[in-house]
């Protein structure tokens, strides 16, 4: 049960007073939670712990299921009897999929609920990767790649909807850096896995084996998230949603009065006129592409160190921040980790290419858990920035944060070429410079974000949530 304390409220009149919920620290709860004990803020710890991991788990799966096969691609290239670099363009199926399913998904999710679409996304990313390994020709394993991108794709792009459906503002740095813990080590975790699979028991079990453990989730998936916050609908909802209807009554999870548009499957474009999410995405896109998919070996301690700085002390400088300035939070707050990450990413990327094939195999791994660090780091502090930013149109920066992952399938194709003729160490440094200049007009949020902010007004889109 959250404390409450009289608060003026510009909603009232200026001789009008009424009580809010408000955090261990005193400050007002954002947003502020109903009455309703189906409202996913009001869910009991461990429930929203529980769909946190869930969410996390399928984040996991999208760069998994796209990278498993990645150690197996001279395997799989003689299983298809065609070259090497002509069967990595089945993942790069995959990932392009995974980068454009979310436009789809994504309005589907804000209206038909968040779990009917993730099972949907679940069978199809099943259905994909049996036919990969089932299928003996190319066109086949590149048609059920695309099939198997598209659904993780729509698996992906639920996190950050339900992470903003489930947790307050003041809790979502620590939450969101889980959640990207889960997404940036998918990648990880499949090159160390695929390579001894495919060697002990053919390419073929790389793809069953990311179906058999996307199916595992599909028994359990998480309960409904979506919850309208519309004033209007809450003053005339008498009901509350019991477990077992979050969970299978799927017509009566979906808001009432709401209906899909085409203009829906556009809005995640209307978002990059805010300069306080254009500019992250873009950082963030080259971000992911130099330290998470140039680098194919695993970055997960570099990872799990940048989380334990990121989440916690953006939360807890969000906090002091606010505490200086009479409890106001502004999101800005959440950018001031964000120098780290362009210290930390282009040093590794450098340290990665002036060591790879001229030392042993650790000074090249320090580099690359070092560029770890700083992109947990600033995928943290962007995630939560634009959250707060926009919250009733997370969904739809989230698409476009999954696009920019998608967008990272290019590099493959420019990194070889560039490294034959400048060479490891010049090309890895050309990287880490346009990653540093790419920062720079994310530094400017910082002090000209708000007013920016304000200039834009806005985006009436999804107010409800």
């Amino acid at each position: 049960m959250q404390d409450k304390r009289e608060t003026d409220s510009a909603s009232l009149t200026n001789s009008e007073k009424h009580t809010v919920d408000v955090d261990k620290h005193g400050l007002p709860l954002v947003p502020q939670p109903s009455r309703f004990a189906d409202d996913p803020l009001n869910w009991p710890s461990w429930m929203k712990w529980a769909v946190l991991v869930q969410v996390g788990f399928f984040a996991f799966l999208g760069p998994f299921n796209s990278s498993v096969v990645n150690p197996s691609l001279v395997l799989l290239a003689k299983g298809l009897h065609v070259g090497s670099i002509t069967a990595s363009y089945t993942t790069t199926c995959a990932i392009i999929a995974g980068g454009l399913t979310p436009f789809i998904f994504t309005p589907l999710t804000n209206l038909y609920g968040r779990r009917p679409v993730t099972l949907f996304a679940i069978l199809m990313t099943i259905a994909g990767g049996i036919g990969s390994g089932t299928t003996t020709s190319y066109a086949g394993v590149a048609v059920t790649r695309t099939l198997c991108g598209g659904g993780f794709g729509g698996m992906m792009s639920v996190g950050t909807s339900c992470v903003n459906d489930m947790f307050f503002l003041h809790e979502r740095g620590e939450k969101t850096g889980i959640y990207v813990i889960f997404v940036t080590s998918g990648a990880h975790g499949a090159s160390l896995f695929g390579g001894l699979l495919g060697a002990s028991m053919g390419w073929k079990w790389d793809f069953y084996i990311g179906a058999i453990i996307t199916s595992v989730p599909f028994v359990v998936a998480f309960p409904e998230t979506l919850f309208s916050r519309d004033k209007e609908l809450l003053v005339t909802r008498t009901h509350e949603r019991s477990f077992n209807v979050m969970l299978w009554n799927f017509k009566g999870n979906m808001i009432p009065g709401r209906q899909l548009r085409l203009s829906h499957f556009t809005h995640s474009f209307t978002m990059l006129k805010y300069p306080s999410v254009t500019l992250p995405f873009i950082y963030y896109t080259l971000a992911w592409t130099f330290v998470n998919i140039l680098p194919a070996a695993s970055l997960t301690i570099g990872t799990l160190l940048g989380e334990l700085c990121a989440g916690r002390l953006s939360d807890y400088i969000m906090y002091r921040m606010a505490a200086r300035h009479g409890g106001v939070r502004k999101p800005e707050y959440r950018l001031y980790l964000s120098p780290l990450s362009t210290i930390f990413m282009p040093a590794g990327i450098i340290i990665f290419g002036a060591t790879v094939g001229r030392t042993g195999f650790i000074p090249p791994l320090v580099g690359l858990s070092v560029g770890a660090f700083g992109l947990q780091i600033g995928s943290t502090c962007l995630y939560a920035y634009i959250s707060d930013c926009y919250k009733p149109q997370t969904p739809e920066t989230g698409v476009l944060f999954n696009l920019g992952r998608g967008l990272s399938f290019f590099i493959p194709f420019v990194a070889a070429r560039l490294a034959n003729d400048i060479s490891y160490l010049w090309a890895w440094f050309t990287f880490a410079a346009i990653l540093f200049a790419t920062y720079l007009p994310v530094a400017s949020l910082i002090w000209y974000g708000e007013r920016w902010r304000l200039a834009a007004r806005l985006p009436t889109l999804h107010a409800y949530l």
